[in-house]
Order: structure tokens, then sequence, then C-alpha cells
């Protein structure tokens, strides 16, 4: 007897019904079962995995994203609006994020006073990319010129390497440009990346302290129009610092 005629005389019909089901169960070396149960059973555990493993996808993308700790939980629903121009700039940001997880690469520049906001709003977009399972990388200037300029003193890594990292997220969020990269080096390996995510059409959010005048001539004609190529949303950020009136930035 071969081990399929085996099993046949090992599974037989049961004199026993499904409570669930109302069906006839089978019985396996005496011990009765459900079909249905047993495959809505199967059904549930690989959902169960399906879920488990995008849990985790998805909380490898948040943490590779690297967004400040204070704004981890920052989104447009908890943004606090109390004048217009914060609700423009909410619902400019809001449908950047949306276009943005929709295949539309454009860039965004975010300018304004500090307190005003504009971390917030910046990680808002990042939250809901990273849901989308889209690539984002948050990082100031100053950190970013950091570790491309240190990167030669790591074995196996280079300058080259290291601007093509930031080269690759779907997304790169560069905040406080314009604050600590004065050196002219500095702000030369920034540019750098810029330059390269141009090149290999990936949007960037830029948020600066300085205003818009200033940050076109800081930029230079060439890196401004290259922002300008695939279409450019301007946030001007241009109320009262929010900190001081115990507000969210």
């Amino acid at each position: 007897m071969n081990a399929m005629t085996s099993l046949s005389f090992d599974i037989q019909k049961s004199t026993e019904f499904c409570s669930i089901h109302q069906i006839q169960m089978v019985s396996y070396r005496g011990r009765p079962f459900c079909e249905k149960c047993s495959l809505e059973s199967l059904d549930r555990g690989q959902k169960e995995h399906h879920h488990a493993v995008n849990t985790m996808v998805r909380n490898k993308h948040f943490e590779g994203a690297r967004l400040p700790r204070r704004h981890q939980e920052s989104g447009f629903s908890n943004y606090q609006v109390l004048n217009n121009g914060q609700q423009n700039a909410k619902a400019q940001c809001a449908s950047f994020a949306k276009d943005f997880i929709g295949d539309a690469v454009r860039n965004l520049i975010m300018v304004g006073r500090t307190g005003t906001g504009k971390t917030h709003l910046a990680c808002a977009v990042a939250r809901n990319v990273l849901d989308k399972r889209k690539y984002a990388r948050y990082i100031t200037s100053e950190d970013m010129a950091d570790e491309i300029a240190k990167a030669w003193k790591i074995a196996d890594d280079s300058e080259a390497n290291a601007i093509h990292r930031f080269t690759d997220y779907d997304l790169l969020i560069l905040d406080e440009y314009g604050l600590h990269d004065r050196h002219e080096n500095r702000l030369q390996l920034v540019h750098k990346v810029l330059y390269s995510r141009y090149d290999e059409g990936k949007a960037t959010m830029l948020i600066s302290n300085l205003t818009l005048d200033e940050l076109q001539k800081d930029l230079g004609d060439r890196l401004w129009s290259r922002f300008q190529h695939d279409g450019l949303t301007l946030v001007e950020c241009n109320w009262a610092d929010q900190r001081m009136q115990g507000g969210a930035a």
C-alpha cells in the first residue's frame, strides 16, 4: 500500500457537523475537523505573515529616513493652523506629498524664520511618503556636508559614494540650508548632491531660514534653474515663531 492509499484510509467522513459552517466535518486519524475552518485558519496565517512582513518593511523605511525624534509623529493632522499662511503652507505640502506618491517628481522649497513649523511640515511629507514604501531621508545641510567630507576617512568609502547615497533616495529633505554650511568647500559638497539629484531626476525638499532672494543668490543661477526645471513648489512661512507662543514647530 503506497502513501496516498494509506492517507485516503486515514481521512474519512465524520458524523459531526461544524457549529460555525453547519457542514459535515471530516475525520483524520480519528480527529474531526472542518475543511472550511482549516482553510480560513491557513488564510489568516498567510495574512498575519503578510502583515508582519509589511510592518517590518515599514519600520525599516522609517528608521532609514532618520526623522528627528521630536518630529517622528509629526503629521498634517497634528499641525497647528492659526492663520491663513499656515493653512496655505499645510495645503501646499500635502499636495506635494500626494503628487509625489503618484510619481510626479518636482522640488519643494520652504523658507521662513525659525520656529514657524517648517520641519514639522517636512516630516509630515516624509511620513506620508514612507507609508507608501518610498525611500525618504531627512538631514540637515550641515550634517550632510560633514558626512560627505569625512567619507574618505572610512574604509571602502569616498566622497563619490557618499554623494551617491544621498542621490539614491526617492526624496531628500535637506533642512537648515544656509545655517551652518557657510564654508565654501562645505557648501560645494551640498551643491554636488543637489546637482546629482537633478541629473537623476530625483525630488528634493530644501528648507531654509533665508529669504527667497537670499536663497536664489546662494544657490546660484544654474542650480536655481535646475530646481525649477521639473516644477517647483514654493512655501513661504512668514508668521511669528510658534515656539515662543507654545506651538509646535
